[in-house]
């Protein structure tokens, strides 16, 4: 296939901001366009990002506010009474039984969202007219929440264009616990980040030139700093197990002899965007993409990351 890949993990609202700022300052570096990528991988806030950048959105033009997708306003929960029922208490028990990702067993516990995911499907419907059409190079992945199995939707993928984008990219966006889930095909679907905050083995098997990989939810721990704090302490843990996760998907790429990179928050993001329980802090928008650019293009230009950086050059060459 050739060409770049680019996988685009959750992290809610501030990582969407964080994305933005990341692929401006990869683009800063090396004149690269993340709309030309041959593929897109992207869950939860990444495949609202997914879905911008194949709307032609450059992600320079996605750091102005009011650009793109990314809401503006919190959404209203419904009216009424909030039941404490857990959503899907039989995959929450098979998923702790398996030992699958703590992220599932924990959407299963959780009540049903109230928030309506139709914020999201709607900015995606007013960049994506008509809405059934799908990009060629975008995948979409969400989870069925009766089953804790992950469904990806796409042009050539598994769950295929059974489903209009914007409702498949709300799914993937739907925080078990915030978002309602969203119907798709008679089975509800919840946030792809529920399995895995990135599902980066999903770019498997694809012959690509390189594939860069943007985690916001992770920890880039070769420049971290342990905190002396406990609130930190526990917010660098979190994150930290999404490295983890995130690094033996990476190792399976690799054993395939694909050239993957992956680009995760230092300290300096993580201090802007605070923890994973601010994700949806709508005022945090402006500095974490500000911090994101700025680190990323600093480690763009690092002697590490020459090889990835040559890459990129050539593929903007091109062009």
């Amino acid at each position: 296939m050739g060409g770049v890949a680019l996988v685009l993990g959750g992290g809610g609202l501030v990582g969407h901001a964080w994305h933005v700022g990341a692929l401006a300052g990869l683009a800063d570096v090396t004149g690269w366009d993340p709309c030309r990528a041959a593929l897109i991988v992207g869950t939860s806030a990444g495949a609202v990002v997914g879905a911008e950048l194949c709307a032609g959105l450059h992600p320079t033009a996605l750091m102005d506010p009011g650009v793109g997708a990314a809401p503006t306003t919190v959404p209203r929960p419904d009216r009424g009474s909030r039941s404490l029922r857990p959503a899907a208490p039989a995959m929450a028990l098979r998923a702790l039984w398996a030992r699958a990702p703590a992220g599932l067993p924990t959407a299963g516990l959780l009540p049903r969202g109230r928030h309506d995911p139709a914020i999201i499907s709607d900015a995606i419907a007013r960049l994506h007219p008509p809405a059934s059409l799908w990009p060629s190079t975008l995948r979409v992945a969400t989870v069925r929440l009766h089953d804790g199995q992950r469904v990806v939707f796409g042009r050539g993928a598994p769950g295929g264009e059974r489903v209009d984008l914007p409702s498949a990219v709300a799914a993937s966006c739907a925080m078990a616990g915030y978002f309602r889930p969203v119907p798709i095909a008679g089975e509800d679907h919840i946030d792809g980040g529920s399995r895995s905050a990135t599902n980066a083995d999903l770019v498997a098997g694809g012959t690509f030139d390189l594939v860069v990989v943007f985690s916001p939810m992770s920890l880039d721990v070769s420049a971290s700093r342990r905190p002396r704090r406990v609130v930190p302490a526990l917010a660098r843990l979190h994150r930290l197990i999404h490295h983890t996760r995130l690094h033996a998907e990476l190792a399976a790429l690799r054993r395939h002899g694909t050239v993957v990179v992956a680009l995760e928050p230092g300290p300096d993001d993580v201090r802007v965007m605070g923890s994973i329980a601010s994700s949806m802090d709508f005022g945090r928008r402006a500095a974490v993409a500000r911090a994101a650019r700025e680190g990323v293009a600093e480690r763009m230009r690092s002697a590490p990351l020459a090889r990835v950086r040559a890459l990129l050059e050539a593929a903007a060459g091109s062009g």
